[in-house]
């Protein structure tokens, strides 16, 4: 599931002449952000808090003032994941009114983002947790709360397909299946212009089939 995105320069050294408090939020969010480029990066197994620290730029003493150890982390990172969406992102999906507008914009921002790094880390985890208890123990409410979350926002922002709430969330999880598996596929093949070709018919056989069956019951 390795993907390796283009090299970033390190984030700049935390300003010292900041207030404490934020000093530390700011330090917080660099070994946030820095895990999730690892995950993508290097995989779970190999992500370390010795190599986040390293990464970051940043001693073990503040890594471990924030996270105790890699499970925290791990846990912060899984909660920090679902609150993730830009400001264009949310002007993008505010814009679209009828449901053809937003059934577009969905399948838009699924296809832009699903190759993106917090889709990665995010897939990194699921597959780690599954033989790793003490993982799946931290991170396993973050996922659940926002899944909860993102299941009513989800079946309020189609509402207007006129679809019963268990059709709605299983066609949610039957594009996110298709996505990730379309993601998981560029990184094993790496034939970008086959990756196209494909995410062009993901996305045309998915409209089709949702603008058909929209008022269905």
């Amino acid at each position: 599931m390795r993907q390796r995105l283009s090299q970033k320069p390190r984030p700049s050294p935390i300003e010292l002449n900041l207030p404490k408090a934020e000093q530390s939020r700011r330090t917080r969010s660099l070994i946030l952000e820095t895990g999730i480029q690892c995950l993508v990066d290097y995989g779970y197994t190999q992500t370390s808090m010795h190599l986040i620290s390293k990464v970051a730029g940043i001693s073990r003493g503040p890594l471990h003032y924030h996270f105790d150890d890699k499970n925290a982390l791990m846990a912060g990172i899984a909660e920090l994941l679902p609150m993730r969406a830009s400001s264009a992102v949310l002007r993008k999906l505010s814009a679209a009114k009828t449901i053809e507008q937003r059934l577009t914009t969905l399948f838009d921002i699924g296809i832009e983002e699903h190759l993106g790094p917090h889709h990665f880390a995010a897939m990194e985890l699921l597959m780690a947790s599954r033989q790793d208890e003490g993982l799946r123990n931290a991170i396993g409410p973050h996922f659940q709360s926002s899944e909860a979350a993102f299941d009513d926002w989800w079946c309020g922002y189609l509402g207007l397909m006129n679809w019963p709430r268990e059709r709605l969330l299983a066609f949610r999880t039957v594009l996110v299946a298709c996505l990730r598996g379309l993601a998981l596929d560029n990184v094993l093949n790496r034939d970008p212009k086959g990756h196209a070709r494909a995410m062009e018919l993901f996305r045309e056989m998915f409209l089709q089939f949702a603008l058909h069956d929209k008022a269905k019951p």
